[in-house]
């Protein structure tokens, strides 16, 4: 500290050079700040200075600015770069304290902050930054910190600071708390190896403000449940932890108010039972070891599934392990195979997708494997294995069929079509014709298709050679035994279209199907070669020369950094984090 009180320069502990970044990011929030402002003539000459001087000069202009203005601008800038303007002159330095002291919110979420330091230098600048916030008494509505954790088995003075945070944290009323010791996320990173840091069992005991509490590699085993600390929580997450089923049920028990539930990368979870009166929004995402999922929520309206989609006699269907009757204001569902298990068994006589769980969804996102049309053993009488099957039918005992009647926006994640192949024979259609073949979607109105982003799913040489030499095979019709119509159908979207003849045959299918579509866009993959990127005009003159069930069918076809139609509700794919793809 120095004669006033605040920390010196040397003590802050991070890189107060001032980069290129951080003067982008001062830049832009002077000029935002103004714009926020009152047009007075002052302000627009201010700006007009600024926009034409060096960097430079814009220090020394800014630098000479009053200091509400500069805590104004201040105020709006992540914490590292605001701690990095004291490289500008001492000046500056009261005026990021000033922005720190008077802030409802400390986030420590961005890795960047402390990118290069030891976690004790780190841990440090925390702490300092924990007490100074308190020493000029501005109350705290949320703290969040990821810092980097020490290697090694044990968390020692490191662990004794973070739980030392998350006590100061509540004990100043917040009503948020994030802290994240999960390591970033590498490749080749052994989440496994990590050790749990223990939360110990009197931190939550006393009441709190506590409103939000997000976990990752923080153990609850010591905490009694139900805490009265946890009682006001709204929303939960628990990621990279060792909870258990009980420990879920204890926490449940005492959260009434709970909105929000995320369970993610739990090792330990097997036997899931989430019940809350108030719950809307469950996420079961990377938990490997889950086979049995039981919610009784009335008010649950968003559920999302990344994990094993495909379901066999084998291990859930026997008891009837998922369970959703007691969720009736279910209508978002994303439901997405997780990599690492295995894919599906075709010598396995029954099986059925997860979705034949869901069917009252209104938005839905499934993955190409959760597509699987349910097969029945026809060698004894099964029929009855899939009675329990809300809306499933059986069709002259060799499959089923779904009926889906709220269903108005679907996405698709079909990764590549030519890994989708139920047969050796190339022109056997993929599964996504069986799924529309035996699912009734009578209200469905937006489809989107999202191919795989990876040029090598999708450009193969084979599929190439395919696209070659087989230029009209996307015009050959593919006989069902009855008619499919997707009466309501007004939009369609393809996403990572490169336009080979397996893709192509897909649009075909589907604009013969759709009697009153309004819009067809293909938003061709990027680079790589893919010959989408390469034949962008052919593909326009292509789709537009095809025949259509709709006569108002408009068609587009566009690169991504152009497409500006609408998205589907659901814009996060799991199966892309690689945080939920390596762990223990």
């Amino acid at each position: 500290m120095d004669s006033r009180g605040y920390p010196s320069r040397r003590m802050t502990h991070v890189d107060l050079r001032l980069s290129a970044k951080t003067f982008v990011f001062l830049f832009h929030s002077f000029t935002k700040f103004l714009h926020n402002q009152s047009t007075s003539h002052h302000l627009l000459t201010v700006e007009s200075h600024l926009s034409t001087c060096s960097s430079g000069a814009m220090e020394d202009r800014l630098s000479s600015l009053p200091d509400d203005l500069l805590h104004s601008i201040l105020r709006d800038l992540p914490l590292k770069h605001a701690v990095r303007t004291s490289a500008l002159s001492r000046r500056w330095v009261p005026q990021w304290i000033r922005a720190l002291a008077d802030s409802p919110v400390l986030d420590f979420t961005d890795r960047d902050f402390a990118r290069g330091q030891p976690p004790a230098r780190a841990a440090a600048t925390v702490g300092r930054c924990l007490r100074l916030h308190a020493e000029h008494g501005t109350p705290l509505d949320a703290f969040r910190v990821a810092p980097v954790s020490p290697p090694g088995p044990g968390y020692g003075a490191f662990g004794r600071d973070v739980i030392g945070w998350v006590a100061a944290a509540l004990a100043r009323g917040a009503r948020e708390v994030e802290v994240d010791l999960t390591p970033p996320s590498r490749e080749g990173a052994d989440h496994g190896s990590a050790a749990f840091l223990d939360l110990p069992g009197d931190l939550f005991q006393a009441r709190s403000s506590l409103e939000r509490l997000a976990l990752g590699r923080l153990s609850l085993r010591a905490v009694p449940l139900p805490a009265a600390g946890l009682a006001g929580l709204r929303s939960l997450s628990l990621s990279h932890t060792d909870v258990t089923d009980e420990a879920v049920r204890g926490v449940l028990a005492g959260c009434p108010a709970l909105e929000s539930l995320s369970l993610r990368c739990c090792a330990l979870l097997t036997a899931v039972r989430v019940a809350g009166e108030r719950l809307r929004a469950l996420e079961l995402l990377g938990c490997r070891a889950v086979r049995e999922l039981r919610v009784a929520a009335p008010a649950l309206e968003s559920f999302a599934l990344y994990g094993d989609v495909i379901l066999s006699t084998a291990d859930w269907c026997e008891s009837v392990a998922v369970d959703f009757a007691a969720a009736p204001a279910l209508r978002d569902v994303y439901l997405s195979h997780m990599v690492g298990f295995d894919t599906l068994d075709r010598n396995h006589d029954h099986y059925y997708p997860f979705v034949y769980h869901v069917p009252q969804a209104r938005i839905l996102t499934l993955c190409s494997v959760g597509l699987v049309v349910p097969l029945l053993s026809r060698d004894s009488d099964d029929d009855d294995r899939f009675d329990h099957l809300p809306y499933a039918h059986v069709n002259a005992g060799e499959d089923t069929y779904i009926d889906m009647p709220n269903l108005q926006e679907l996405q698709l994640l079909l990764g590549s079509l030519e890994e989708e192949i139920l047969s050796q024979d190339p022109r056997f259609p993929e599964r996504v014709y069986y799924f529309f073949q035996n699912t009734s979607l009578p209200v469905l109105e937006r489809l989107f298709i999202r191919l795989s982003s990876n040029p090598a799913h999708g450009s193969s040489s084979s599929a190439t050679a395919l696209a070659d030499e087989d230029e009209d095979d996307d015009d050959k019709d593919i006989g069902f035994r009855y008619e499919i119509v997707l009466g309501q159908l007004t939009f369609i979207k393809v996403v990572h279209f490169r336009g080979t003849w397996r893709e192509r045959r897909l649009v075909v299918f589907l604009l013969e199907r759709a009697p009153i579509l309004e819009q067809l866009v293909l938003v061709m993959a990027e680079g790589g070669g893919a010959p989408g990127d390469e034949r962008l005009e052919d593909i326009q003159e292509w789709v537009s020369a095809l025949q259509k069930a709709s006569r108002e069918a408009r068609t587009s076809v566009c690169r991504p950094s152009e497409d500006d139609s609408p998205n589907h509700a659901h814009t996060r794919f799991f199966h892309e984090d690689y945080c939920c793809n390596h762990q223990e």
